[in-house]
């Protein structure tokens, strides 16, 4: 049995929630020092699974994101929490045309783990082919943006739009686009990341170790990066807490407190985009009916979530996957506010009666399966009866998201608003997981990406927001903050808006 700095997955599996938790005095400050390199690096996050593969198209959780950011490189990478655009595999872009030509200049000397040069020709391939006929990528709709892509040399590659993106450069970070060699059918996990894979266990653990040919010659200071896919929270706090897992994400706020207080531990939480809800399939019975959608939509309490699922921690939300502390949210737009009566006069107008069956699982986090529990109580109080049903982590992705009328819904954090109305709610892109099209919704955000003045864009994007609000197939109570902890060893550590640095947290810290 494998084992991962003396904890075997098995057991890791199967360990009891947080035990023994004594209130500590708090933790002092640690100094950092200067990066130096060794170590094996242990991660633990959510988001796998047995069917899962090295194909970039398929990657969609968290727990990929991480693995995005260790093993490959995407053109342009997200910095900090101020979501500072910064060179990935391309040291610099320029906009020509107003914002429908991007010109890519490729950095000098980055190789495969192969050790194939990576040129414009790999990088054309790796966007594009998130646009194949049988792709099910969630970045398809960032590639069939494109018109056509051409090397201009090794090193400089242009994108010909078919509309104008002011926001092009930063969608070539999400972490599906990233970069593999041109022609790839076989998906080894050959990638230009710091760190190559030498192990892979589908839903259970990536191993890995420096990538000695790595461009970046500032980054990569462990030896080893053992990502461990942990889907069950209590089992990932109480390996953070035993040592056993250096950085653990995505931790529940109910148990952070106390984690933060047990010697040589850190946890902190920062607001995110990142949320889970639910998804109402807006192209099927009985969920194509809008009223049927409005009346859940005012039959879950928010505050309730926010206080009893997150501890406070968060934000309202209004069904878009906007957050209030984003500088597009629209703060003028009604807010879908729990009311019972109003939810009964709109459940008795669908003409819908029944049961609604609800699946979740812990696969779209504790939080979701809680929200979930939480819904049905919220809603009968309006007449509406849901059944919920805990369905199994394994194959929840494959099986349930997207594809049965109502269910759970995980979806992390992307570094503009753009990307994520773009990815998941335009009609046909494949990551649209409530399958609702709405051509004025459309429209709209096609405008805003191609209006250079800052005000007509925020215009576009209310309208853009109101109309998901009203009329869409998503429910999104609450932006629960992200919480974290790290080892009081692990330095050099820079919080980003996405999970584990925004996924690149492997190339990013060394041990003290």
């Amino acid at each position: 049995m494998n084992k991962v700095c003396g904890l075997s997955r098995r057991g890791f599996l199967q360990s009891a929630g947080v035990t023994a938790l004594m209130a500590a005095a708090p933790m002092a400050a640690f100094a950092q020092s200067g990066p130096k390199r060794g170590g094996t690096l242990a991660i633990g996050i959510e988001g796998a699974s047995t069917g899962d593969s090295l194909d970039p198209r398929s990657f969609n959780s968290p727990y990929w994101g991480v693995v995005s950011g260790t093993i490959f490189n995407t053109l342009v990478e997200i910095y900090g929490p101020s979501n500072e655009l910064r060179p990935g595999l391309a040291k610099s872009w320029e906009e020509s045309e107003g914002g429908k030509r991007w010109t890519f200049d490729l950095v000098e000397g980055a190789t495969f783990h192969d050790g194939r040069p990576v040129t414009s020709a790999d990088v054309i391939y790796s966007i594009m082919f998130h646009d194949a006929e049988d792709s099910r990528s969630n970045s398809r709709a960032i590639a069939a943006s494109v018109a056509e892509a051409k090397a201009e040399s090794p090193t400089r590659v242009v994108f010909d739009l078919k509309e104008a993106n002011y926001f092009f450069p930063a969608m070539l970070s999400n972490y599906p686009l990233c970069i593999i060699p041109e022609g790839t059918t076989t998906f080894d996990g050959i990638g230009s990341g710091p760190y190559k894979i030498t192990r892979f266990s589908p839903g259970e653990m990536i191993e890995a170790v420096r990538h000695e040919g790595y461009f970046k010659t500032d980054a990569a200071w462990v030896d080893q990066v053992v990502i461990l896919a942990a889907n069950d929270p209590a089992a990932r706090a109480s390996a953070f807490q035993s040592g056993q897992l250096h950085i653990a994400s995505m931790l529940e706020s109910r148990t952070a407190a106390l984690l933060g207080q047990l010697p040589g531990k850190q946890v902190h939480s920062y607001q995110t985009s990142q949320f889970a809800g639910f998804n109402l399939r807006a192209d099927s019975a009985p969920f194509d009916n809008a009223d049927l959608r409005m009346a859940l939509k005012l039959a879950i309490d928010r505050e309730d979530i926010l206080a009893r699922v997150y501890g406070g921690l968060g934000r309202i939300g209004n069904d878009t996957p906007i957050p209030p502390n984003d500088p597009l949210f629209a703060a003028d737009i009604p807010q879908n506010s729990y009311d019972p009566e109003k939810a009964a006069e709109y459940f008795k107008k669908s003409g819908f009666t029944g049961t609604l069956t609800l699946q979740t699982s812990e696969a779209a986090s504790a939080a979701a399966v809680d929200m979930a529990a939480l819904f049905r109580e919220h809603a009968a109080k309006a007449g509406i009866t849901i059944d919920v049903v805990r369905e199994p982590a394994d194959g929840y992705w494959s099986n349930v998201w997207g594809q049965t009328a109502f269910h759970s819904t995980l979806w992390g954090a992307r570094p503009t608003a753009d990307m994520i109305l773009t990815t998941a709610y335009t009609s046909g892109s494949p990551g649209n997981d409530t399958h609702w099209s709405n051509a004025d919704f459309d429209a709209a955000v096609t405008a805003a990406r191609a209006e250079p003045d800052e005000a007509k864009r925020r215009a576009y994007y209310t309208e853009a927001q109101r109309i998901l609000s009203s009329d869409g197939g998503v429910i999104v109570p609450v932006f629960g903050d992200v919480v974290e902890g790290l080892s009081v060893e692990v330095q050099g550590y820079v919080t980003g808006t996405q999970p584990l640095a925004n996924y690149r947290a492997a190339e990013q810290v060394w041990f003290a």
